[in-house]
Parts: structure tokens; sequence; C-alpha cells
């Protein structure tokens, strides 16, 4: 936890966060823009990553037969083992930094949302096992068994579940930040 503080306590200002989310949007503007259109295009249908609902091991075994050599070297790079390294980090850093922004300025404190600043890293964890797993499957260094592809399709669902529960907090204490900052100055405006 020490070590994440210490890294939102160097992002959290305005202009870090604009950085973060204008580099992590970047990777991603790439990655829906020229890897995945092309992956996609060949196994005729979303890739394992964008599958945020999961997969069967049928999927899967339809989706790796329809990948060629071409398309399984462009998953495998830039896809999965420059672009999506880069983009769970620097997703998870900027939305961490965002809530530990929001959590200062609505004065918030606790247990709970000390965790929340957790949840963007959790998100980056289980988004870098389900690329592990999709590297395994996709380079045939483990059989495509019932029990790993669902373990795999897992990764994918817990990932967007942090990742969901990350944003629905940023947008709930943006909420309250806004709500926070009108009664301030209705306040003001009573007072003066």
């Amino acid at each position: 936890m020490r070590i994440i503080n210490s890294l939102n306590i160097r992002t959290y200002s305005v202009k870090s966060l604009s950085y973060l989310f204008v580099s992590s949007h970047a990777v991603l503007l790439i990655m829906m823009s020229y890897t995945f259109p092309r992956i996609n295009k060949q196994i005729g249908g979303p890739a394992f990553d964008l599958r945020p609902l999961g997969y069967s091991a049928s999927e899967a075994r339809s989706i790796f037969g329809n990948l060629n050599d071409q398309t399984i070297d462009l998953y495998l790079f830039p896809q999965l083992t420059l672009l999506d390294i880069m983009y769970p980090f620097l997703l998870a850093l900027f939305l961490s930094s965002f809530l530990f922004r929001l959590l200062r300025l609505t004065k918030k404190k606790s247990k709970v949302n000390s965790i929340l600043l957790l949840v963007p890293f959790i998100a980056m964890i289980f988004d870098y096992l389900e690329n592990t797993c999709i590297i395994l499957m996709i380079t045939e260094s483990v059989e495509i068994t019932e029990s790993f592809v669902q373990t795999s399709s897992t990764f994918s669902i817990l990932k967007g579940v942090f990742t969901s529960i990350a944003w629905i907090s940023i947008l709930f204490y943006s909420i309250k930040y806004a709500r926070m900052r009108v009664l301030e100055r209705k306040n003001k405006q009573l007072l003066a």
C-alpha cells in the first residue's frame, strides 16, 4: 500500500493526471485502431481481450483455429507483449491517482477508501494474468482444456469487474465533489 500511496502522491496533480490519461488512451487508441481490428478480422469476432463476459472452451478453440501465423505474431507483438503491458499499468496508475485526488478533495479517509486505491491495480494484475493465459494458448504452450480456458476467462471477467468498480468510484466521488462545491458556493452567497 505504501508503494501505491507513494505513486499516487507523485501523480495526483492535474498535470500528471492529464499526462496519464493521454498516455493510457493513446496506447488504447493504437490497440483499437491498429492491432485489434486486424486480429478481430482474422478470427471473425472479438479477440480474447475484448470479451468482458468471458469465453467458453469452444469459443477459445474457434478463435485459435482462425488465427494464422501472421496474426499470431501480431497478437504476440506488439499487442500482448508491448501495448497490453503498457496500457494496464498506465490505466491503473491514472485511475488510482484520480481516485486519490478525489478522496483528498472530498476529505474522505477510511480503510475502504484506501482499498479503493488498490482496485485499479488488482484489475491490472488480472489483465496481466489474462494476457499470460492468452500467450500460452496461442503459442500452443498448453493444451486448451476446459479448466484452463475457464481460468483465462475468469481473469478476463475479473479484469472488467475491477476496472468498472474503479470507474464507478471515480464517478461517485466526482459527483460528491461537485455537490460539495455547489453547497460551498451557496453557503458563501448566503453569508455574503
